[in-house]
């Protein structure tokens, strides 16, 4: 392949693994905090939509402020459930889902009928850094991005420093390592946990705006493509830190932008295969990471 194809492949990855890692950084707070969000494939996609409906009628930057609002509202849901009703969390979470995929559908359905030609709207241009920009290999991939990719990486540092630096990321990650000590030392569990899930709602919420408004411009039922459960398995991987759901989402990004832009080469393999091979390689990471935490915290017991 040439080196020019090899350019477009790293700057697609980052440009896919950006919305991964908007959400990843949401969820990576819930998790710290003790909490498990199944619902962010409903929030992204619901997000989507809002996101294309709004920028349809105010612009593509209330489109994403309409996403990250639709992402709180459901973890809002979501926290009431749970806590207010006692309902068990993994449920709620598969329900948020449910609920996103239908309501988007449904309320797409609503706004374009059958038959009519889909609404398009502004995206977010990519920036031209100029001579930045033509560096061999990594000039697109670093410099040539949207707005919204530096804007990821803006948000990322931040989760770092609010994470490591901050009392509010000292309660999130005492919350989630022993409940019933931090509430002894003045940490409500419950409130942080709920705070967090808020912010993860948020942050999957905007990332299924970015995914809409990045570089598409319209929505599509189902568009999201289980990239909320992509999600999940990336902070897994990451161990919930920033860092390390960064890495996960770049390298979900480079298979996937990988598998488009490959089919367009001499390399004669099934579409199916191209399609998968992100996914595969996802799981066999995953598994791969699962047994090496599963094997450290075995010989922590024995050692304890």
């Amino acid at each position: 392949m040439s080196l020019a194809l090899w350019a477009s492949i790293l700057a697609g990855a980052v440009a896919l693994a950006a919305p991964l890692i908007l959400a990843g950084v949401g969820e990576g707070f819930v998790e710290r905090a003790g909490r498990l969000n199944l619902g962010i494939e409903g929030m992204m996609i619901l997000g989507a939509f809002s996101g294309v409906f709004a920028a349809h009628l105010i612009g593509p930057v209330g489109g994403l402020l309409a996403a990250a609002v639709t992402g709180i509202l459901l973890a809002l849901l979501m926290n009431v459930l749970v806590y207010a009703l006692k309902a068990n969390e993994i449920v709620v979470g598969l329900a948020i889902t449910m609920l996103g995929l239908g309501l988007s559908t449904y309320l797409y359905q609503l706004w374009i009928p059958a038959g009519t030609t889909n609404v398009s709207v502004p995206t977010f241009p990519r920036l031209d850094m100029g001579p930045l920009t033509d560096i061999p290999l990594i000039g697109p991939m670093i410099f040539g991005q949207s707005a919204l990719v530096y804007g990821t990486l803006v948000i990322l540092v931040a989760a770092w420093a609010v994470m490591r630096f901050t009392r509010f990321g000292l309660q999130i990650r005492a919350a989630g390592a022993d409940p019933a000590s931090a509430a002894l030392r003045g940490v409500r569990p419950r409130r942080v946990g709920a705070n967090a899930l808020l912010i993860g709602g948020a942050l999957a919420g905007l990332a299924g705006g970015f995914i809409a408004l990045g570089s598409i411009g319209s929505f599509t039922p189902g568009m999201t493509a289980g990239r909320g459960y992509i999600v999940l398995a990336i902070v897994i991987m990451g161990r919930m830190t920033p860092a390390g759901i960064a890495l996960g989402g770049l390298l979900f990004g480079f298979l996937q932008s990988f598998s488009l832009l490959s089919q367009s080469t001499s390399i004669e393999l099934p579409s199916e295969l191209y399609t998968t091979l992100p996914y595969l390689v996802t799981l066999l990471v995953l598994v791969l990471t699962s047994r090496a935490q599963i094997r450290r915290h075995a010989s922590r017991l024995r050692l304890a």
